[in-house]
């Protein structure tokens, strides 16, 4: 077994049972497990990168050595205030979450969440701490983190039969690892309305200003970072934006996720003109970037809050009648055309993951195999950029196979349950879960369920918000 498989498949193991075991001395060899696998698997997949990073040090000691410990001290400072304020955590994390800085490491250019990583960094030092003085936040009912810890661990253990065990671990590593302590860690934080209101705030005010500056690139016709999407839109009748992100569509996903989130808070707390006017805003900024997996996350984001006021009646012939809208759609742009053009290539790539499901049918291609399994045996077998599936549930069967995808359906019915059964925390979990079910159908369209950070969060948001019962007011949930 390779030492990267090995060293996820121990990561994952205690990452799992951080997420679900109370027991005190069974969480600190967790920890150790945990930290032991992730430290071994990054050393053995950014090797090259560390010993370049190591070579520009000795060459440029004056510079480089201030710089590292200036970078300590801060991840030192934030583990101390996050461990003084935790619910500083979550609005760090909130904060960090869409921020993608290009980086080269290995051979690869890619765009990675620094900022991120390194709130969960300083978050992981904080919780340590806690760890071995016993002394942590008590976990909230088992709810979704059972089916996640499930589903990392299997993940990862798919990096011991995958067909692209490189960028198997880099999903590990990336995204996995990182995300999954993110949302135990914020559901830890329990039940505090203050410090989902904060929340709640920065995740607005980065939504506004993004759709500001995706306005000016509409108004300007200029285009930031990606210069894909600039050659693209000189070829299109229209002008595509992406604001501060690379990619349109994962920011069209960001702005339909908020909007989402503030139509719950003006259904249920009352629209004020601000919140109307900020709203309108962002659907502006939301409209031009042309992302029909955006705008169909925004419907079924508001949908799923107005099943909180609907009769079940009603409810059922909204969904009908959105279904057979679709439908007469589709039958419409489809008379004359291929499936495949107006899909923008999607049902294309959706046949590339049926081929690697029929190919891989009993244990899948691996973690973020789907890509060189498409290809393999083809007469362009080194094309593998292009070949996702572009849709989650056949990347899951494709990658998982059956077991994966089982428990991925685990992890949608466990999510939807704890929105629907909490009561005691009012509307806040079906507001967030309405947000996690635009997620899902964005999901739909444009792959990145599990690989996007603010899944996470909101899951374990919604996890914390089960402990809004008697004695949920804990230390730990101060804002």
């Amino acid at each position: 077994m390779n030492s990267q498989a090995i060293a996820a498949v121990v990561a994952a193991a205690g990452l799992g049972v951080l997420l679900v075991v109370r027991d005190p001395a069974a969480r600190r060899a967790a920890a150790v497990l945990w930290v032991a696998g992730t430290v071994v698997l990054a050393e053995r997949l950014l090797h090259s990168s560390i010993d370049r990073a190591h070579t520009v040090a000795s060459g440029h000691p004056v510079l480089v050595v201030p710089a590292a410990l200036v970078g300590i001290a801060c991840v030192l400072a934030a583990a101390a205030a996050f461990h003084r304020r935790p619910w500083g955590f979550a609005v760090a994390c909130v904060l960090a979450a869409p921020v993608r800085i290009p980086v080269h490491f290995g051979a690869q250019d890619a765009k990675l969440l620094l900022p991120l990583y390194g709130v969960l960094v300083a978050g992981a030092l904080a919780t340590l701490y806690d760890i071995a003085r016993a002394r942590e936040p008590q976990l909230p009912p088992r709810g979704p983190a059972t089916p996640l810890a499930a589903f990392v661990a299997f993940a990862a253990l798919s990096l011991t039969w995958t067909v692209d065990l490189h960028q198997g671990a880099v999903t590990m590593l990336f995204f996995y690892l990182p995300f999954a302590f993110m949302a135990m860690r914020i559901a830890q934080l329990g039940w505090s309305p203050g410090g989902l209101r904060v929340a709640f705030a920065t995740q607005a005010g980065l939504a506004v200003l993004f759709a500001a500056v995706a306005l000016v690139q509409e108004a300007s016709h200029r285009i930031f970072w990606n210069p894909s999407v600039e050659v693209s839109n000189a070829y299109r009748s229209f002008f595509r934006v992406n604001s501060l992100f690379w990619d349109a569509s994962v920011y069209g996903r960001f702005m339909a996720v908020t909007l989402v989130l503030c139509a719950g808070v003006a259904v249920y707390r009352g629209m004020t003109p601000a919140l109307g006017a900020a709203m309108a805003f962002m659907f502006a900024g939301l409209y031009f970037t042309y992302s029909q997996s955006s705008y169909f996350a925004v419907a079924a984001g508001v949908l799923a809050v107005g099943t909180g006021l609907w009769s079940r009646r009603i409810t059922i012939a909204l969904v009908a009648a959105g279904a057979a809208a679709l439908l007469a759609v589709l039958a419409v742009a489809l008379r004359g055309n291929s499936a495949n053009r107006v899909s923008d290539s999607r049902s294309h790539l959706i046949q590339l993951g049926w081929r690697v499901i029929r190919h891989h049918p009993a244990l899948g291609a691996g973690l973020s195999g789907l890509p060189k399994a498409a290809v393999a045996g083809t007469a362009h077998p080194f094309r593998v950029k292009g070949a996702a599936s572009h849709t989650t549930p056949v990347t899951v069967a494709a990658e998982l196979g059956p077991i994966g995808f089982l428990l991925y359906l685990w992890v949608l019915g466990a999510i939807t349950a704890a929105g629907a059964r909490v009561r005691a925390a009012g509307p806040v979990p079906r507001v967030l879960l309405a947000a996690l079910i635009a997620i899902f159908a964005s999901s739909l369209f444009y792959d990145s369920f599990f690989e996007d950070p603010t899944m996470w969060l909101l899951a374990g948001f919604l996890a914390g918000t089960s402990m809004a019962t008697a004695g949920a007011a804990r230390p730990a949930a101060r804002a």
